[in-house]
């Protein structure tokens, strides 16, 4: 004989705590929905809040950049002379704008495009003001080309750095005759530069006399023009090799000195070309021009 099994009319007791129901038992339905029972979704929401930080963000980092809280309102400029505070910022290109805005390094290489600035520092500093600092070049000499009674500053790198009225007590330098340098220029080697500004500095000490200028021309040929009138004749320099000649050729200038009375106004020049060799020229012994004959052969380069 079989039994049937009869379902029970009582109500089942409550699930216990902190056990998890996964399915209905066998026999049992569910009296929710499982998509009721799922938890909320609730990921939109927070899509939604970081979506509004980034555009809240957005907008106050814009704030920051181009809003008046950190304008730009005072650039302080030191170590200019020959330059401006104006040409300075301008060159910067740090007014206008915000201090957040300023990229140090950008602004610190077009103030070292400018031929006056040797170093240059651009410091932001909130909330508006920007500080530059600038070291210069200092000229050392007084550049023209040929006769021309226009001069024009130069570094020590030889570089043009701009037209000036005077010298003001600057190694006078006549280069090669032509059109005057442009600003930025190099028409001098800096090695040589280097070398004729020592030379003039040494020269009253090793000579008891002062130095005028010297001319440079088109061949390379190195003339010193004492302030007495005189000239040292020193050849051609335009090679390093040819530069490092001119310490034999100062060395024989002062070994003739007991020879030749350096503040003689009778004294034309001395020619060092030669150092083993060194000549000396006279007013009163110098032969009288002669008419020179007419020819038709072509002249030599004076170069040769």
């Amino acid at each position: 004989m079989r039994f049937r099994r009869r379902s029970s009319v009582l109500p089942r007791a409550p699930w216990p705590k902190g056990l998890e129901r996964t399915e209905p038992l066998k026999g049992q339905l569910w009296t929710r929905s499982e998509k009721a029972l799922k938890p909320p979704d609730v990921h939109w929401a927070w899509r939604a809040l970081a979506a509004g930080v980034a555009v809240l963000e957005t907008v106050l980092l814009g704030w920051l950049w181009f809003g008046p809280a950190f304008a730009v309102r005072t650039v302080e400029i030191r170590g200019a002379h020959h330059l401006s505070a104006s040409q300075v910022a301008a060159a910067a290109g740090v007014s206008g704008g915000t201090v957040i805005s300023i990229d140090g390094q950008t602004a610190q290489g077009h103030l070292l495009d400018q031929v006056w600035v040797r170093t240059a520092t651009v410091q932001p500093e909130l909330p508006g003001t920007v500080v530059i600092k600038v070291s210069e070049w200092e000229p050392i000499a007084a550049y023209h080309a040929g006769p021309s009674t226009k001069l024009f500053l130069m570094s020590s790198q030889a570089i043009i750095l701009g037209p000036t009225p005077a010298g003001g007590g600057l190694v006078d330098i006549q280069g090669p005759a032509g059109k005057d340098p442009g600003v930025g220029e190099r028409p001098l080697d800096p090695q040589l530069l280097t070398a004729l500004v020592n030379m003039a500095r040494v020269f009253p000490t090793l000579l008891g006399q002062d130095v005028a200028g010297f001319v440079f021309d088109s061949c390379g040929n190195l003339t010193l023009i004492a302030k007495r009138g005189w000239k040292v004749y020193f050849g051609r320099v335009l090679t390093p090799e040819e530069f490092a000649t001119l310490r034999d050729k100062l060395t024989a200038l002062k070994a003739i000195a007991g020879q030749v009375n350096y503040s003689s106004p009778d004294l034309l020049y001395v020619n060092v070309m030669n150092p083993a060799e060194p000549a000396a020229g006279f007013k009163s012994r110098q032969p009288a021009p002669a008419s020179p004959a007419p020819s038709s052969t072509p002249t030599p380069n004076p170069c040769r």
